[in-house]
């Protein structure tokens, strides 16, 4: 049986309050933030990891759009440095999704294949993001007609990072824990939160479905330099807590290597799993 401890405990509490904080403050957070590259790094279609969104300088343009509600299915928190799925539904068909953070020049347009009326995104977020914000979402058949731009406010959640960092973003309140095996075969997960080479698990969310917002794991190396070779990085589905499905992106940051992200879905009650559990990612990294 997986219990809380007092000492993870005391991480999801102190995120508690900074939750509240940012979703009752009423003034832009983003001000700190010069361009939507500092929030957003990159903008890829799910279905097709190839496709991905151009940046463009100045301001996104705003010139009706289809007509009636888009619908934006948004993470409540994000991690710098990680992840986050992102569907967007019109009832009218479009062609070209548009992006920007309110308050900041410069935005993406992402062109799709074809026309459609619901479009997945994996939006990878940047390592220097370091305030909530919020970002407006819009449609339209080319970037000049999207419009009629559909905002959700995000959380930041602090993380360390390193030259490697590892991490999950998920939409539900299932508990999933993110595992990495070293070259020397040390797994670091909520068991073992700190290997002996350095690397850590600072962020651990959900515990026994305790759902407590931020709903994305971390593991770094933020002050020593890696063990070289081979890792593995296991995904573990501990308990659905009440939740049909589950989808997650992991996302692989290793200096010198491009950024790997992978997604992917679980469904079940969960195994309740420890030491040596979960999906394997990928095919996992070397460093360095």
């Amino acid at each position: 049986m997986r219990f809380v401890t007092p000492a993870r405990r005391l991480r999801i509490a102190g995120l508690l309050p900074v939750l509240a904080a940012v979703l009752s403050c009423s003034r832009d957070p983003t001000a700190s933030l010069p361009s939507v590259a500092n929030v957003i790094a990159d903008v890829v279609l799910a279905s097709n990891p190839n496709l991905h969104g151009i940046l463009t300088s100045g301001q996104a343009p705003n010139s009706g759009g289809p007509a009636g509600t888009l619908a934006v299915n948004s993470p409540l928190a994000v991690i710098n440095g990680g992840s986050a799925q992102i569907q967007v539904t019109s009832g009218t068909a479009f062609q070209t999704v548009v992006v920007f953070v309110s308050g900041q020049p410069d935005y993406y347009v992402l062109n799709l294949p074809s026309a459609v009326t619901s479009a997945t995104m994996l939006v990878t977020i940047s390592t220097s993001l370091n305030a909530s914000f919020q970002w407006q979402w819009g449609v339209g058949a080319n970037a000049g007609s999207a419009g009629n731009f559909t905002g959700a406010a995000v959380t930041f959640i602090p993380v360390l990072s390193g030259d490697i960092q590892v991490s999950v973003s998920w939409d539900s309140p299932a508990d999933v824990d993110l595992h990495v095996v070293e070259p020397g075969t040390e797994e670091i997960y909520y068991g073992n939160s700190a290997s002996a080479a350095g690397g850590v698990l600072d962020l651990d969310s959900n515990a026994a479905c305790g759902s407590d917002g931020p709903r994305n794991e971390n593991i770094t190396y933020p002050s020593v330099t890696p063990p070289s070779g081979a890792y593995v990085v296991r995904l573990d589905y501990w308990d659905a807590c009440g939740a049909a499905a589950t989808n997650y992106v992991v996302t692989i940051r290793v200096a010198g290597h491009a950024v790997q992200a992978f997604q992917g879905q679980f469904t079940g009650t969960g195994d309740g799993g420890g030491a040596g559990s979960g999906v394997t990612i990928g095919t996992g990294f070397t460093f360095p």
